[in-house]
């Protein structure tokens, strides 16, 4: 189901993240950091170990795999960026995992797995299409929920505009649970189907300079 089919928006303008998650970004991103520059240094070797018809990276380079796509990216990459097969090209790759660092890394010791979150305590603040804004006005999103052992998660995605420019900020931190706004008990099933990630990774991504799509 679309997003506007799952959950009606909501459109507070006021909310920062408590000293507790600001904590947890910062934690995130001491222990993620190290593996990051790791990874520019593997990717390139690891990448020389495949040939044309390989879809992930060799056993021993896995931590820098995307754990949904591999290494030939997913269908907006391949349409988009590298269209009739250059996908597959080592530069289109080197490329990809350099966009989606870590993924399976992040996936395997610090991603939120959908199926063990408790549907009961999603909670969205905000605007529920912050990401479809792209710019066009201030806006922000902030997701909570609990995981089934007590664990708490959120997501804090926020889009600032440069008065009457073309440019906007971006940010992104604590985990993708944008992507199970609206999340409830009842509706839960709808939001691990074949095309839903099973894994919601960690993320700490500031933009400042994203130029606005009209």
């Amino acid at each position: 189901l679309t997003l506007s089919a799952r959950v009606k928006s909501n459109t507070d303008t006021k909310m920062n993240l408590t000293i507790k998650q600001k904590l947890t970004v910062a934690r995130n991103f001491a222990v993620e950091i190290p593996i990051e520059i790791l990874h520019f240094l593997v990717v390139p070797f690891a990448l020389l170990a495949c040939d044309e018809k390989s879809e992930n990276l060799p056993r021993w380079a896995a931590w820098f795999d995307d754990p949904d796509y591999g290494i030939n990216g997913d269908d907006g990459w391949r349409n988009e960026h590298f269209p009739n097969g250059k996908n597959r090209t080592y530069w289109a790759r080197l490329c990809w995992l350099y966009r989606n660092r870590i993924g399976n890394f992040s996936a395997k010791y610090l991603g939120v797995r959908v199926e063990d979150i408790d549907a009961n305590t999603v909670r969205t603040q905000g605007d529920v299409f912050a990401t479809y804004n792209k710019g066009q006005k201030n806006t922000f999103c902030l997701v909570t929920c609990k995981m089934k052992d007590g664990r708490e998660r959120f997501g804090y995605y926020r889009e600032i505009r440069y008065g009457k420019s073309k440019w906007y900020c971006r940010i992104y931190l604590g985990w993708k649970l944008m992507d199970v706004v609206g999340m409830r008990q009842d509706n839960k099933a709808e939001y691990m189907d074949e095309n839903d990630k099973k894994v919601l990774q960690t993320v700490w991504a500031v933009n400042p300079f994203k130029r606005i799509k009209q």
